[in-house]
């Protein structure tokens, strides 16, 4: 792994300010150095994903709050030192209750449980990585989880990083991962190519971050969204604009 990449990156260091929204909403996922891709463009730029997947798209019933580069799976950012600041209204967001334990007798709909799966996986697998330098890497199978009441938070919330340790060896996981490129990404755009000359296209995304003169902004790379949580994209899409300042992360599933 590179200086220029890191995983699970703090709140801090990859938001601009108002952290206590950001990490309401949203889980960093990866930061990377464009030095990575041009040696001149020291720029350091951020993967996020967002706690509330679930069904549907994240946004696609509050278009009041949609901006030029916020839609339905597509979340706008401007970039300050380095850092992203939320280009769009809070209220874009369907959920951010939080589950105590003492309130699980309580009824919450299934996007409050899962927003508070996908908080708990995040953490879970964190502390994996931060043990063991590496992303998880074996069958989690695991039946109580998928349950469709609150019973499911309960049980993740349970697990430990020397429970997933436990977990069968996967063949298939391990492959999985050494195809990534620097362990974590499963495309880099090295070759600055447009991203339908890439592998991946992003020719599923129902939103693309066009610029004025109707190009798209220029493509960072992907990375799969199931290494980092309960509920997640497929892929992660990451666009960047350096004369906007602006960098944009587009949800798919294929």
């Amino acid at each position: 792994m590179t200086d220029l990449i890191k995983i699970f990156p703090e709140y801090e260091d990859v938001f601009y300010d108002d952290i206590e929204n950001h990490k309401k909403y949203f889980l960093p996922i990866c930061s990377i150095n464009l030095k990575i891709i041009n040696p001149s463009e020291d720029q350091w730029l951020h993967i996020v994903s967002v706690k509330e997947i679930y069904d549907g798209c994240v946004g696609e019933n509050k278009s009041e709050y949609h901006t030029e580069y916020t839609k339905a799976d597509m979340f706008g950012f401007d970039v300050m030192e380095g850092k992203y600041k939320f280009d769009a209204d809070w209220n874009f967001f369907s959920a951010h209750t939080e589950i105590s334990p003492e309130d699980y007798g309580n009824s919450y709909s299934d996007l409050e449980i899962e927003y508070n799966m996908n908080e708990a996986m995040y953490q879970l697998k964190k502390e994996y990585y931060q043990k063991h330098n590496k992303l998880y890497d074996k069958d989690s199978y695991r039946p109580g989880l998928m349950v469709d009441d609150i019973r499911r938070l309960e049980r993740l919330r349970k697990l430990t990083v020397e429970d997933l340790e436990k977990d069968d060896y996967s063949e298939y996981a391990e492959e999985r991962l050494q195809k990534k490129v620097y362990e974590v990404f499963d495309e880099l755009n090295t070759a600055s190519l447009p991203v339908e000359e890439t592998h991946f296209g992003a020719d599923n995304l129902i939103e693309k971050p066009y610029k004025n003169d109707d190009t798209l902004m220029d493509y960072i790379g992907c990375m799969e969204g199931y290494d980092f949580q309960n509920s997640a994209a497929d892929l992660l899409y990451l666009f960047y604009d350096k004369e906007l300042k602006k960098a944009v992360i587009c949800l798919e599933y294929t």
